[in-house]
């Protein structure tokens, strides 16, 4: 079997954008681009108020403590929002918004249908994996929230 690789891989920037903190939540905000260092200001925009909409009413309650990542994605041939936090310990709770390019700011949620992540957010996914099992489950009985939220990536991937 071939793969058609229509596009060779090329690195895109990953940038910690900002640290959103509404209702109790932080969330890191992470932007990656096809092209340039960050993604537009209003898919930006568009990717926190998602998130603000996705994120439970409640930051800390049993089985989760309010914080997360968001990747806010402008690729080739669509743009893509993940809203991503932590939960029971060591899972991620997942969500992500997308659509074609030319949506007008409206992502959907759950678009393309079964899809999780690309090569370039699982690279962040992979980052925040480290950062919270470094700051929070390898720290037996003194886990670190803000130790977590400081741990940021920027590079190319």
């Amino acid at each position: 079997m071939t793969i058609d690789v229509t596009e060779p891989y090329c690195p895109r920037s990953v940038r910690f954008l900002e640290l959103l903190e509404v209702r109790g939540w932080r969330i890191k905000i992470y932007g990656i681009a096809r092209s340039g260092d960050i993604p537009s200001s209003e898919l930006v925009a568009l990717g926190r108020n998602l998130a603000s909409e996705r994120l439970p009413q409640s930051a800390v309650e049993p089985g989760h403590y309010g914080v997360g990542f968001v990747i806010v994605h402008e690729g080739a041939n669509g743009d893509y929002v993940l809203v991503d936090w932590w939960s029971d310990q060591d899972i991620v709770q997942h969500h992500l918004y997308g659509a074609p390019k030319g949506h007008r700011g409206k992502l959907d949620y759950g678009w393309p249908a079964g899809a999780g992540f690309c090569v370039w957010e699982l690279a962040v996914c992979c980052f925040e994996r480290e950062a919270w099992l470094d700051c929070a489950l390898k720290r037996s009985g003194a886990p670190s929230l803000d130790a977590y939220l400081s741990r940021r990536m920027n590079k190319d991937v």
